[in-house]
């Protein structure tokens, strides 16, 4: 318990909030843009060569924005410019990169993050996809003109042809009635491929490449065109004001018993009782049977719709302006949410918290934001720390793969499933793989660190581990069907299905075996020695007919050379077997019948 806690406190405290629906940058045509550059234009389609240096097609249509341009003909007159400029800003986009290619992110025309190949590298730089770029200064000896870039967490970087995803929360610089600068700019997270790699790091000026030196409380993004070629899509952002909400005359009151309404706590006086500028349970000097009620005015800065979020462990209800904006609610860690119309000014607030369950760790903490205020606390830190809380436990190979048994969640769109026969294979070289025994499914793949296992082994366990990279869903479906004919739609497998378990080879390699439909089958998924792809083979033994594998799944399977490109997210490179495309049940899949034996990579 006290670990899913901590779990859903962070994330609630970290990132801001669905509630508001971001911002579209369009790319119908170039209007979005100033000044238009003959190097970039909007196209319907585009694929990159995984061999080819920099070499890129494009389709026509709408919806992408392409860069096409020439390593090594530089200029800043071939990068562009948004019309929107913005100060605070959270910024999602899917961007492609060509092979070798370089390119940039700059916030505010002057903040650098890099957009770079890196593919495979084992290490990462500052100059590496998702750094930080460096400043410079001319005026410094030769060897330290450049300084402050910050490399990212760790490399997760996709192969070039494939989308990836990056997540950029900015804070702008602040400056006073004067103009001189009070704050520095600041990088509050970014998230490529799903994996936090930055954390409120401070900018202290501008990066090399700067639009211009000068620091400003609004400017535009700029996208960086003069170094290859490289593709945007899904611009999406929210831009804030520098706004808050804060407490006015904030009191308290803190109650002694074990309460399960309002109506109990207000029936006695409070023990103690006092003045606070932020929320926290921790002024009952308790951890069980309490209440604490929070009574004064918010200070609303503009008129508008405001969403609050409350975080708690034990019993809330809230009221602002004289509505119910919580009723009585238990939780356990999780968050309520509920938008409220407020006018601009001072309006009443009121809450209480109360805990009766001695097993619950107390926390407290609620947050607001709108469409033009950031999601920010009204608690104090300490109020959503859980005292005592768990060390992570994490696992990881060595020299050998590590097989390991464990429950497995499957999150994705509305799909939530839990594994219960996976297991996960960890590799020195950072590619790792879940296998799911019930139905013979390799059906995700990650980069990175293993596994965090403080689920499982953590108290009493729920007997689930978590992936701790860039995660990949392949599919919980089963590799091998039999089917009557090539165009028979895929199924569940029958009764024949018998799992065999897995042999380990003499480098601590697992064979997943199983018996189906009078076959015996071996599955076996290496990791490549670069770290850039997991080899896969399935041999067949036994009189089966009318075996199947399906290879993919997907919305969209492009063939590019010998490759194969899964929705944009991997490829697969089929090195034995004979494989087609078919159209099935809204979908296509990638099948190959499986007479021997069928190998391919999956790479990422």
């Amino acid at each position: 318990m006290t670990q899913n806690i901590i779990k859903k406190l962070i994330f609630c405290s970290l990132w801001a909030s669905a509630t508001y629906a971001q911002q579209v940058l369009p790319l119908n045509d170039m209007s979005a843009f100033r000044p238009i550059k003959e190097n970039w234009s909007i196209v319907g389609n585009i694929s990159a060569s995984i061999d080819q240096t920099n070499s890129t097609t494009t389709q026509p249509g709408t919806g992408i924005l392409s860069c096409k341009n020439e390593i090594g003909k530089y200029g800043t007159e071939k990068d562009i410019l948004t019309v929107m400029e913005h100060g605070d800003l959270d910024l999602d986009l899917d961007f492609m990169m060509a092979k070798g290619s370089n390119s940039g992110i700059y916030l505010q025309g002057r903040y650098e993050i890099q957009l770079f190949d890196s593919w495979g590298k084992k290490t990462a730089k500052y100059s590496d996809l998702g750094g930080i770029y460096e400043r410079w200064d001319e005026s410094k000896p030769e060897g330290s003109k450049g300084y402050e870039g910050v490399a990212p967490r760790l490399n997760v970087a996709k192969a070039p042809g494939l989308w990836q995803n990056i997540k950029i929360s900015f804070q702008a610089p602040r400056f006073d009635a004067n103009g001189k600068k009070i704050s520095n700019a600041k990088i509050l997270s970014i998230i490529l491929n799903g994996i936090l790699i930055h954390e409120n790091v401070e900018l202290s000026g501008p990066t090399r490449g700067a639009i211009v030196d000068n620091e400003v409380s609004a400017g535009p993004i700029r996208f960086q065109g003069d170094h290859g070629n490289v593709a945007f899509r899904n611009i999406k952002y929210k831009s804030f004001n520098q706004k808050m909400i804060t407490f006015s005359d904030l009191k308290f009151g803190v109650y002694k018993g074990n309460f399960r309404t309002v109506a109990d706590i207000e029936k006695i006086k409070p023990e103690t009782s006092g003045n606070g500028a932020l929320l926290n349970w921790a002024v009952s000097n308790a951890e069980n049977e309490f209440a604490v009620k929070y009574a004064g005015k918010i200070k609303v800065p503009d008129a508008g719709t405001y969403t609050f979020s409350v975080v708690h462990g034990g019993n809330t209800q809230m009221n602002i302006n004289g509505k119910d904006v919580f009723k009585n609610g238990w939780l356990t860690g999780g968050q309520r949410q509920a938008s409220i119309e407020l006018p601009a000014g001072e309006v009443d607030f009121e809450l209480y918290y109360w805990k009766a369950d001695g097993w619950l760790q107390p926390s407290l903490g609620l947050y607001v934001e709108s469409e033009t205020v950031r999601k920010h606390p009204l608690h104090s830190p300490n109020s959503t720390l859980v005292g005592n809380p768990t060390s992570p436990i994490y696992l990881n190979p060595s020299t050998e793969p590590v097989v390991f048994r464990s429950f497995m969640d499957i999150n994705s769109g509305n799909k939530n499933k839990r594994i219960v026969h996976a297991v996960s294979v960890g590799n020195k070289e950072n590619l790792h793989y879940t296998y799911d025994l019930d139905n013979g499914a390799l059906f995700q793949i990650w980069k990175g660190s293993f596994l965090n296992t403080t689920p499982m082994w953590n108290d009493r366990g729920d007997g689930s581990s978590r992936p701790m990279g860039s995660l990949t869903l392949l599919g919980d479906e089963p590799l091998v069907n039999s089917l009557a004919s090539p165009t028979t739609a895929w199924s569940d497998l029958d009764a024949t299905y018998r799992p065999r378990g897995y042999e380990l080879d003499e480098n601590g390699n697992p064979t997943f075996k199983y018996d189906y439909a009078g076959a015996n089958i071996s599955d076996k998924t290496t990791p490549s020695a670069d770290g850039k792809m997991l080899n896969r083979e399935v041999s067949v033994k036994g009189t089966a007919t009318n075996l199947y594998a399906r290879l993919a799944s997907a919305k969209t399977i492009t063939q590019v050379d010998s490759l194969y490109i899964i929705d944009g997210q991997y490829y697969i490179k089929v090195t034995e077997g004979t494989v087609s495309v078919r159209q099935s049940n809204g979908m296509q899949e990638l099948i190959a019948p499986l007479a021997a034996k069928v190998a391919y990579s999956i790479i990422w």
